[in-house]
């Protein structure tokens, strides 16, 4: 028995040796990391055939979840790239999703608030090291020039910097900057193969804000953004394969309002009852979207996060198994000539 323990165990402990002298040494060290990178860089990306609909950031600003970006829906099909708001740490889940930022089409802007636009002028800056050809155009209702002219002027000096020390060949200045485009409701972007069409919202006090509806071969996918539920959007969303639509839960955002009252942040609490007013509640979604023919609902920009499993239970109260709770890096495929929606987890 001893000498089978030691047969067993003698390969054993030449692994684990041989293990801490490749992670202990230089050149271990490098061994490992030159492994790790070329395994991470040969792992595909999304696979872009037909209308591809990846959730890169699923958070609203009420609840902090480490696993939860702000809204960012990103739209990639073989010949385009785009990006539907884009809220404080979605460049990150752009990164890890290896989405093709050096392609990238253009940038739909909602409306203005701070969790949609926080991380525009990191992707920005993360397309034009990639290679992107030309300005980025920045597509939102009116305002849209005020929020980009004042990116292009905080990062202007930056860009100077970076030309100066890599060279004009790697990061010409003229691609740096964002070109603004101030859209009206109807098409905002159309060529041979797809059509967006922008649409107005209700999310008052800010105004005009707006949805989007993108159709690619007979596929759709619809956008929220910000909104109560409204009829426009549910007119603009008939017979979508796809609507992804922002979400309150009242019970779980009364105990989110209970709990900082009952640790005396009165201010808060205020503030946070007032999102009552120009958020979907999430029970009034299901039927309208049948009743429009949408063949599946998703929510996002959940308002509270649930960055628990009991804020999620609380928040499916009144929810068929049919709605979608979106994550992060959750990917929603649409293939022409089909009507099937693969729906990948993270």
């Amino acid at each position: 028995m001893k000498k089978l323990i030691l047969f067993i165990g003698t390969p054993l402990l030449l692994i684990i040796i041989a293990s801490a002298a490749l992670y202990n040494t230089a050149g271990g060290q490098d061994f490992l990391i030159e492994r790790l990178a070329k395994i991470g860089t040969s792992q595909k990306a999304i696979d872009p055939e037909g209308l591809n609909v990846i959730v890169c950031g699923s958070a609203s600003p009420l609840g902090n979840d480490p696993d939860r970006a702000q809204a960012c829906i990103a739209v990639v099909t073989p010949e385009h790239f785009f990006l539907f708001d884009i809220g404080d740490r979605a460049s990150f889940r752009i990164a890890e999703g290896r989405l093709p930022t050096g392609r990238l089409t253009g940038i739909f802007l909602t409306h203005f608030h701070s969790d949609h636009i926080a991380d525009v002028p990191a992707v920005n800056m993360n397309s034009w090291i990639q290679g992107r050809e030309s300005k980025l155009n920045v597509y939102g209702p009116q305002g849209v020039d005020t929020v980009i002219d004042g990116f292009n002027m905080a990062y202007q000096l930056d860009k100077t910097y970076r030309t100066a020390h890599h060279g004009a060949d790697l990061l010409p200045a003229a691609t740096a900057a964002m070109n603004p485009i101030t859209l009206t409701p109807g098409v905002a972007f159309q060529d041979a193969n797809i059509k967006i069409t922008a649409f107005l919202v209700d999310h008052a006090p800010i105004e005009p804000a707006m949805g989007y509806r993108v159709d690619y071969k007979g596929r759709s996918v619809v956008i929220s953004g910000d909104t109560v539920s409204t009829n426009s959007l549910f007119i603009a969303a008939k017979d979508a394969d796809l609507l992804l639509h922002d979400a309150l839960s009242e019970p779980a955002l009364a105990a989110v309002i209970a709990a900082m009252r009952a640790s005396g942040n009165d201010r808060t609490a205020a503030i946070v009852s007032d999102v009552h007013d120009y958020h979907a509640h999430s029970t009034n979604l299901e039927a309208q979207s049948k009743k429009a023919g949408i063949k599946q609902l998703a929510f996002y920009h959940f308002v509270p996060v649930p960055t628990m499993p009991l804020i999620e239970k609380i928040f499916k109260r009144g929810i068929s198994d049919d709605v979608i709770f979106t994550k992060d890096l959750m990917t929603f495929q649409m293939l022409p000539n089909s009507e099937e929606i693969i729906v990948t987890e993270p």
